[in-house]
């Protein structure tokens, strides 16, 4: 199996609660997504923990997906940093992932950013496992 193929194949992840901050940044960094992605995202973000087994692989497959770097709007008094968002799909569903480059997250959390909201979309409780596989060639 090639390396692309083993990406898009999916990486099982658990839904789980964040700090209660990204709805708070994602709704700062707005108009920023909209400019980028082409849409306003919902306020918040899906966190996903990968399967310790996978972490590595998926970020070894990060590399060959499409990245679009957002750069932070100007707020007065704020330290922000820019954010790295690549395409992606959480069990199907065509959504973004974003690597701000300032978190208190390691390598094995992905956040997720969608014009959906995606608990209520998917069904999703703090717990459940989800799939995210990487869109290489982009979303479809």
């Amino acid at each position: 199996m090639s390396m692309e193929e083993q990406c898009a194949r999916g990486f099982p992840g658990q839904v789980f609660s964040g700090r209660g901050e990204g709805s708070f940044y994602v709704s700062i960094y707005a108009k920023m997504f909209r400019k980028a992605l082409g849409f306003t995202p919902y306020p918040g973000t899906l966190n996903i923990r990968l399967a310790p087994k996978y972490v590595d692989v998926f970020n070894d497959c990060l590399r060959l997906v499409p990245k679009i770097i957002v750069n932070p709007p100007p707020v007065e008094g704020a330290k922000l940093a820019r954010v790295v968002v690549y395409p992606l799909y959480v069990n199907g569903l065509p959504a973004y992932g974003v690597k701000p480059e300032i978190t208190v997250y390691k390598g094995d959390v992905v956040e997720v950013i969608s014009d959906k909201y995606l608990r209520e979309t998917l069904r999703l409780r703090d717990g459940d496992t989800v799939y995210v596989s990487l869109a290489i060639g982009g979303l479809e």
